[in-house]
Order: structure tokens, then C-alpha cells, then sequence
């Protein structure tokens, strides 16, 4: 995916887009931690806490709000802040094409 591919994701994105991990990421979870690797670009990241859970949970394909109703009800978080931190965290993963939209 190129930058304008990015920005292209990143425009059209809404908190019913649903999303889906990048086939090519690798991940292991380490004492709670998310590690992950893009075999392809060999870069790492690594993501903890409720990101963590975040990405569990976009093992099969889900929205925004479907992450918002699950971390909602799993953590002690007002669904306000949740909408706004998910978001944010599912834009920055689409940035570095950790995860990306479904194609329909």
C-alpha cells in the first residue's frame, strides 16, 4: 500500500468500515505485550493493554464500533473516550498497514 492508498484508507474510514488485520503481520504475545512483525517490510511493533485486546478482537473482521461495544463491556471505560482512543488506535494502525479495510 502506497501513501496515497493510506490517505485514500484513511479518508473514507467511518466507525462502521469494517477492518481486518494485515495477512502479512506475524504476532506473539510476550508477558501481556503484542509483538509483531511485517514479514515482508521486516519492521516490528509491539502494542500493549487494551490495544492489545483491541487487535484479539480483530482476529476476524470488525468495525470500530464493534470494538467500542466489546472493550466497553470488558473494561471500565465510558463509551465516549473508548469511541475516541479506538478510533485513534485504528488509525494508527492503518497508517503503518497493520490493519486495513475489507475489500468488498
Amino acid at each position: 500500500m502506497n501513501n496515497e492508498d493510506i490517505t485514500m484508507t484513511l479518508t473514507t474510514f467511518s466507525s462502521t468500515t469494517l477492518l481486518q488485520r494485515n495477512p502479512d503481520m506475524v504476532a506473539a504475545n510476550l508477558d501481556g505485550d503484542l509483538v509483531m512483525m511485517n514479514e515482508k517490510l521486516g519492521r516490528y511493533y509491539g502494542i500493549s493493554g487494551v490495544g492489545a485486546r483491541a487487535w484479539e478482537l480483530l482476529e476476524t473482521p470488525a468495525s470500530v464500533d464493534d470494538l467500542v461495544n466489546s472493550i466497553c463491556q470488558e473494561y471500565d471505560i465510558d463509551s465516549e473516550t473508548c469511541y475516541r482512543d479506538i478510533t485513534q488506535f485504528a488509525q494508527d494502525l492503518m497508517k503503518v498497514s497493520l490493519i486495513e479495510p475489507v475489500n468488498k
